[in-house]
């Protein structure tokens, strides 16, 4: 009995991905990632290049301890005046996407091996992968779909 072929990303990724644009408000981040059922989503330019991730954490984490905002337009007359800014939290509406993403992506291309990717997932212990080509995102792989493959070797 010889081994199984070789399988790449390509044939297990889902092509149809949930993406974010940087601008994007929170909110709508959280919305979008809700209606699609999924935990998390790559950031995308306008050229569909790959410039970061967000997680629901990410999102959650980000309403919950919002960073202070300042208050734009207002004059401070003395030290006081100072004081109190940095409670002043910024509403989660005017939080974007870009403010919360990780930088760090983790990606492979359509022919990267199925074993190298999880091999990869592992490590980084992340459980979703980006498929890309030339920096543009074009699927998807998670580990559901690695498990997948270990489900048909059994």
């Amino acid at each position: 009995m010889g081994r199984p072929p070789r399988r790449a990303v390509g044939e297990l990724m889902n092509p149809d991905v949930v993406a974010l644009r940087p601008d994007m408000t929170v909110p709508e981040a959280q919305a979008l990632l809700a209606q699609r059922s999924v935990s998390g989503a790559p950031v995308v330019d306008a050229a569909g290049r790959v410039v970061g991730v967000v997680s629901q954490n990410d999102l959650v984490r980000s309403a919950a301890h919002p960073e202070s905002a300042g208050s734009k337009g207002l004059f401070f007359t003395s030290d006081a005046d100072f004081e109190d800014l940095a409670d002043v939290p910024a509403p989660p509406s005017a939080t974007t996407v870009r403010e919360v993403m990780s930088r760090r992506v983790h990606a492979v291309s359509r022919d990267t091996g199925v074993a190298i990717a999880a091999n990869v997932m592992r490590e980084r212990r992340i459980h979703r992968l980006l498929v890309t080509d030339r920096g543009v995102l074009v699927g998807v792989v998670t580990s559901l779909d690695l498990l997948r493959v270990v489900e048909e070797l059994c």
